[in-house]
């Protein structure tokens, strides 16, 4: 049965049902349907522009490729509605419902979606450039390759979405919630991220050059594995509950962020923290480090020609990224190796106190033990080329 414009505006203004029709590339636009009841209707390809649908019920409604530009859907239930590729650029969404939906490749361009339940919502590749998220909630909400450049979604619930390779530049997400946030390869220069609960999120390979991350709650997080540049955070929180209550703000923040597999915070609970993180990307060469009792270091950087000399309860870890080539280490410290260590002019490693070598690890050195036996540990796996010997009296 084919609907005329003036029918179903008829039937919306008696408050009849319109639910399970076919109104494949139908024209109402401009038209007045406030609280129209469109459930599972086929609204295909339909011109809906500047349409006033304030409270519609649309659930599992067909709008692919719909054109809604400027729509008014506030307070509209469109929970498993496919909006596949429909234009949605500029519309009124503010406090809709659209968990489950489908808006794959849609336009949100400028879109105000505050306050808007997207939970375990499909947009992939979608265009939400400016769009206003406020308080928005995207639980699970799938958003790979979509383009969020400079949203508005402070304090927008982004728990255990997917925004892997997503674009999120110059976005503002201040006191929004990334728990468990798969952010892999996101682009998130000069984005607003203060505040934000970023615990156990990811953020392998993504781009935070510029980003602001002062009061950000990162527990539990997977940096980026990369360099991270022009970065502001006067400080970060390392409390379990994301309190705020262990703040962390002694110039280990960018390391925190960058290069390691997962955040550990137990050892930088205060400003007097004698731990040091050398990153992925960074090259040191002909340097010479000597670190006091109770001093930590950890190297997943290149060093070259460098000497590290240790006191007794300093710890050297080198990192499974970790090369140390050319190298001298030196002092009755600790010393662990995950990645790969090769000597300059021997002795390679003298006088340490302990020395572990894991299954991931590469050593050609020869150690010296001082006059207490070097106590050894070697995990069945790693590459060794070592020769151990006694200190000369």
């Amino acid at each position: 049965m084919t609907f005329t414009r003036n029918e179903i505006v008829d039937r919306a203004r008696k408050g009849e049902p319109l639910e399970r029709l076919d109104l494949r590339g139908v024209d109402l636009s401009g038209a007045s349907l406030e609280g129209a009841e469109l459930s599972r209707s086929d609204l295909c390809g339909a011109n809906l522009g500047g349409v006033r649908l304030r409270g519609g019920v649309l659930r599992s409604a067909n709008l692919r490729e719909a054109y809604l530009v400027g729509a008014d859907l506030r307070d509209a239930n469109l929970e498993g509605a496919d909006l596949e590729g429909a234009k949605l650029s500029g519309a009124k969404l503010g406090g809709a419902n659209l968990s489950r939906a489908s808006l794959a490749g849609a336009d949100l361009e400028s879109a105000d979606l505050s306050g808007a339940r997207l939970c375990f919502a499909q947009l992939e590749s979608a265009n939400l450039g400016a769009a206003e998220l406020g308080k928005a909630v995207m639980c699970h909400a799938e958003l790979e390759l979509a383009y969020l450049g400079g949203i508005d979604a402070r304090e927008a619930d982004f728990t255990n979405a997917t925004l892997t390779r997503a674009c999120l530049e110059e976005a503002k997400l201040a006191g929004a919630v990334l728990v468990k946030a798969n952010l892999t390869s996101a682009k998130l220069r000069k984005a607003d991220l203060s505040d934000v609960d970023a615990r156990f999120a990811i953020l392998s390979d993504a781009d935070l050059s510029g980003a602001v991350l002062t009061g950000a709650h990162i527990v539990g997080l997977v940096g980026t594995g990369i360099p991270i540049k022009d970065l502001t955070a006067d400080w970060v929180d390392g409390s379990a509950d994301g309190d705020g209550s262990e703040r962390i703000s002694n110039g280990l923040i960018r390391s925190l962020l960058s290069g390691r597999p997962a955040v550990d915070l137990r050892r930088y609970q205060d400003e007097d923290s004698q731990y040091r993180y050398l990153g992925l990307g960074d090259v040191i060469r002909n340097a010479r480090m000597s670190f006091a009792a109770g001093s930590v270091i950890e190297i997943d950087s290149i060093l070259e020609k460098c000497t590290i000399e240790l006191a007794a309860g300093a710890e050297l870890i080198i990192g499974a990224h970790g090369v140390l080539a050319d190298c001298r280490v030196t002092g009755p410290g600790d010393i662990t190796i995950r990645g790969k260590f090769y000597e300059g002019k021997p002795p390679g490693i003298a006088e340490p106190r302990q020395l572990i070598v894991s299954s991931t690890a590469s050593v050609v050195a020869q150690v010296v033990q001082g006059d207490t036996p070097t106590r050894f540990a070697f995990e069945s796996g790693c590459g060794l080329r070592m020769k151990i010997a006694r200190r000369n009296p």
